[in-house]
Order: C-alpha cells, then sequence, then structure tokens
C-alpha cells in the first residue's frame, strides 16, 4: 500500500490585515447579505438606544416651541406653545414694551391650558394695560380679566 503524504495547506499570510483581506475573500453571497441586513436592522436601533440614553437628546426630540404671532387680528401679541420633554403643553401670551437692536423686553402671561381667542384678547387687552401703566404711573391700575381685582398693587405710603 501506497501511502500519500500528508496534504498541506497553503502558508496563511501573516498580520491581522492579511487575516482580514482573507476572510473577507472567503465570504459567500448569502453571508454579505446576512451582514447587510444586520447592519440596516441594528442602525436603527442603536440611534434609538441613544435618544433614551443621552439626556441632551433625549430632551431635544421630547420638547417642542411653536411661536404664533398675532394670534388675533390687529394685536401686537405672540401667543408661545411650549412642550418640555414630552410632559403637558404650556402656553404663554406675550407682548413686547421695548426694543433696542435685536433685544427685546416683554412681559407676559403663562397659562396651563390652551387659551381661546377670547382668552388671548382679554389677556393681550391687559398686558397692554400694564405697559400704559409703567409708562404713565397716574393712569389706573389695570385689572385681572373677568375681575375688578388690581393686577399692579402699589407700595403702601409712608412706610405702612
Amino acid at each position: 500500500m501506497s501511502e500519500l503524504p500528508p496534504s498541506v495547506p497553503p502558508p496563511r499570510p501573516e498580520g491581522w490585515f492579511a487575516a482580514i483581506v482573507e476572510t473577507v475573500k472567503s465570504l459567500t453571497l448569502s453571508n454579505v447579505l446576512v451582514i447587510a441586513l444586520l447592519v440596516v436592522a441594528l442602525a436603527p436601533a442603536y440611534f434609538l438606544w441613544r435618544v433614551i440614553n443621552d439626556e441632551q437628546m433625549l430632551y431635544r426630540f421630547l420638547s417642542s416651541y411653536r411661536e404664533v404671532p398675532n394670534p388675533i387680528p390687529n394685536s401686537n401679541c405672540v401667543l408661545r406653545e411650549i412642550s418640555m420633554r414630552g410632559g403637558g403643553d404650556t402656553f404663554g401670551i406675550a407682548t413686547s414694551f421695548a426694543s433696542l437692536g435685536n433685544d427685546r423686553w416683554q412681559i407676559g402671561v403663562i397659562l396651563h391650558y390652551h387659551p381661546t381667542a377670547q382668552d388671548i384678547e382679554a389677556y393681550c387687552e391687559t398686558l397692554n394695560h400694564i405697559i400704559d401703566k409703567m409708562r404713565d404711573p397716574t393712569k389706573p391700575a389695570p385689572v385681572f380679566p373677568g375681575t375688578e381685582a388690581p393686577l399692579i398693587w402699589p407700595y403702601p405710603s409712608n412706610g405702612q
């Protein structure tokens, strides 16, 4: 009986780069498709994991801000709708009373409910009365909308 010499595998390339090249050469089409499918499936999962675990990204994606200039005709008020980190909406009605360059000074009211057009009109009118009072202290103090309670309380005179 004749013995066959043991088969000797071809020499393997040395080094990590050569090993990677050899591995890539040995991939079949189905291996490549499976790897591509894993990359496509895992990319959104990684993005979602990043959003959930990153405080700043979570704040950015769950918060919103919308500004509606002149929510009612002929008003100089602005309606702002703010939602922070997916919490309940907060609304603000504001009006400007001074500006210098790009800087604006405003006064406003913060609400935890969506104001109706009548609410916006009443609050805007009240805010404008406050501005008038700030500009001319001799005018009567404005009142809360729908009440007669004074909105601006004067300082007591004579240290009282």
